[in-house]
Parts: C-alpha cells; sequence; structure tokens
C-alpha cells in the first residue's frame, strides 16, 4: 500500500462549490495560483486526482479524465466541477455525497507528487483509499 500523506482539509462551500486548498499542497507546488487543474479519477478505487499536469492523468490506463478547472490568480480556492461531483454521488451510491459544510481531504504520495498530483477526497471516501497509513 502506498505511504500517503496527508496535506490538510476545508470544507466547501456550499454556494460556489470551492474549497480553499490547503497550504502544504500549495508549499509542494502541487497546485498554484493562477494555474489550471484537471481532474481524473482512478479506476481501481474511485479516487478523483487533481492534477497540474494533463499528461500524467491522460497517459495512466488506470485513470479516467473527468475536466478541467482553473484557479484564480489571487487565491487557493478550487471549484469542484459538476463532472466529480457527480462521480462521487455515483460513487456514494445515490443523492448528494458532498454538499456544502462537508470536509475534503487533500493526500498525496510521492509518486502522485512526482506527477504534480493529489487526491481530492471527501470525507466518506478517506479511509477506504488511504487506510491507516495515512499520517
Amino acid at each position: 500500500m502506498p505511504d500517503y500523506q496527508r496535506l490538510g482539509g476545508a470544507s466547501i462551500d456550499g454556494d460556489s462549490r470551492e474549497a480553499p486548498v490547503p497550504q502544504k499542497a500549495v508549499n509542494l507546488e502541487l497546485v498554484k495560483s493562477g494555474g489550471e487543474v484537471y481532474w481524473g479519477v482512478r479506476e481501481a478505487d474511485g479516487a478523483v486526482l487533481a492534477s497540474q499536469l494533463y499528461d500524467p492523468l491522460e497517459d495512466d490506463p488506470g485513470v479516467r479524465f473527468l475536466t478541467s478547472t482553473a484557479i484564480a490568480d489571487d487565491s487557493r480556492q478550487l471549484q469542484v466541477p459538476d463532472a466529480v461531483a457527480d462521480h462521487w454521488d455515483e460513487v456514494y451510491g445515490g443523492g448528494t455525497a458532498v454538499t456544502g459544510g462537508d470536509r475534503l481531504e487533500f493526500v498525496t504520495t510521492d509518486e502522485l507528487a512526482d506527477d504534480e498530483q493529489l487526491l481530492v477526497l471527501p470525507e466518506w471516501q478517506v479511509e477506504d483509499v488511504v487506510g491507516e497509513s495515512g499520517a
């Protein structure tokens, strides 16, 4: 099992569907203000990946590309796109899986960080994906 590193978490805003990216993820240069974020899903466990780089997502046969969004120049606010929210609803088994006030966890591994990727996980999915190795 990979050695997951928890970068922090934040509550999602119910109106804008934005969540602040933890400073640790910014410091590791996994996301940048004014940058584009590419979103994909790992087929093996349904975990959502966010990346500054398109090619590693596109080139990985175990990842399905969903969409892209941008982060404002003066912000660390990451907007969760409809395609990601729809995916979470599907994995959750129907209903609305992530609503305003729900916590999202930002997680990476050395391998993911090498490709400037991190996982964006709803609180209900963290244990299934990260298990006990996330510190």
